[in-house]
């Protein structure tokens, strides 16, 4: 097989995140890092004479875990997950990546998703930007495409 010529990084990709408005806002300049987790619900049993189980799917499954820095301005990542979090609506919220970047012929993975946590360590004496993580599970379908437009 021949070397690829087709491999990405993560260096410009497009991090987007409806606000409490359902307005979806590039959140990118203040994301560092995600995993898009994708798996499946595997059963597996195993029956007498063998020593291998039998396994059965039923359904998909994603989460994401991100990081982002602590920034104070408004619809920037902190905001609106702040703004969730601390909310009283448990509503779902579309999140869309784009890989390698937003450009024609990029990777699109959307769906929506609800917040499960975020976590913002504060520590003393550190110059650094505070890298919040926390993690989003998906509510209903996931779903990727190619951008076309």
């Amino acid at each position: 097989m021949t070397e690829s010529t087709t491999i990405i990084n993560a260096c410009d990709a497009s991090v987007w995140l409806d606000n409490a408005s359902g307005v979806l806002k590039d959140i990118s300049g203040t994301t560092n890092n995600l995993t898009l987790a994708l798996s499946r619900n595997v059963g597996a049993t195993p029956v007498f004479g063998s020593r291998w189980p039998r396994r059965k799917m039923c359904g998909n499954d994603c989460q994401v875990d991100f990081t982002i820095l602590y920034s104070t301005a408004g619809d920037e990542a902190m905001d609106i997950l702040k703004d969730w979090i601390m909310g009283t609506v448990d509503d779902a919220r579309s999140f869309v990546v784009y890989l390698p970047d937003k450009n024609v012929g990029s990777d699109k993975y959307y769906g929506e998703f609800v917040l499960e946590s975020l976590n913002i360590p504060a520590t003393a004496g550190e110059g650094k930007p505070i890298e919040v993580t926390g993690r989003l599970l998906v509510d209903g379908s996931f779903a990727t495409t190619s951008v076309a437009t």
